[in-house]
């Protein structure tokens, strides 16, 4: 079994650069001094957590587990051991970033807020399933997931979802099912009191009759990471949404 590159001089401590290449088929040998950039300068400990990266089919959510630390933790070795290899590490947020974004709506600062202490990007509770990635978006309007391409989700939708809610009690059912099953808007599965509905008619141009894609999945699950409402499983009518009472205001 082939060793491990050692990086340093076990005399002096200094690098080591690899001087000869060999084949072990015709015994050809190549001398000179070889780059050892790229993954030979990863430590041990980051070759391990690389390893078990791939192990864990890229998920973040097992590495919480096995490492028993936050996503935050996780993300931060990733984006290090990124930044090692040339890549390109993600821009930092800060409040400032979003100054021309902001508005005067609770909602709206507390999702900012609150995505910004992550980082920019965090984890999406499901019902069912893994947590899903999200991040904010490039134009800094929202935010945006893989599992939705080419969608911003912006800030004065989950405003307008809480207002909705609010106006209907403080419970509002999300209409996803609905929404995948091809139901058309405006009927009883997908009335425009469930949150499918409301937001394809008022903001993404639908009309009643239409159908719609299936979106108030994620802005219910974001807005249930930000603590603003409780996502709740069907109950034989739908899965829905409840506003907490601080934010009734």
């Amino acid at each position: 079994m082939s060793n491990g590159i050692i990086k340093t001089c076990p005399s002096c401590g200094n690098d080591l650069v690899i001087s000869e290449l060999s084949c072990k088929n015709c015994g050809v040998k190549i001398s000179g001094s070889f780059d050892m950039r790229g993954l030979s300068e990863l430590s041990n400990a980051d070759w391990e957590f690389v390893k078990r990266f791939l192990l864990a089919e890229g998920s973040i959510t097992k590495m919480q587990e096995e490492y028993r630390e936050t996503y935050r933790v996780i993300k931060n070795k990733l984006d290090n051991i990124n930044r090692q290899l040339g890549g390109k590490t993600m821009e930092k947020v800060s409040m400032e970033n979003l100054s021309s974004t902001n508005h005067n709506s609770m909602v709206i600062q507390h999702l900012q807020t609150r995505i910004v202490e992550c980082g920019g990007e965090s984890l999406m509770p499901v019902l069912k399933g893994e947590p899903v990635p999200f991040r904010l978006s490039s134009g800094k309007d929202g935010l945006e997931s893989d599992g939705l391409r080419g969608v911003v989700l912006k800030w004065e939708i989950f405003d307008a979802i809480v207002k909705k809610a609010i106006s209907l009690g403080g419970k509002m059912y999300r209409g996803d099912s609905a929404a995948q099953n091809g139901a058309r808007i405006g009927s009883d599965e997908l009335s425009l009191d469930t949150i499918d509905g409301f937001i394809s008619t008022e903001f993404y141009g639908a009309k009643v009759g239409d159908t719609t894609l299936r979106r108030s999945t994620y802005y219910s699950g974001i807005l249930a990471w930000a603590n603003i409402v409780v996502n709740h499983r069907s109950q034989g009518h739908g899965g829905f949404i409840t506003v907490n009472t601080e934010f009734f205001n």
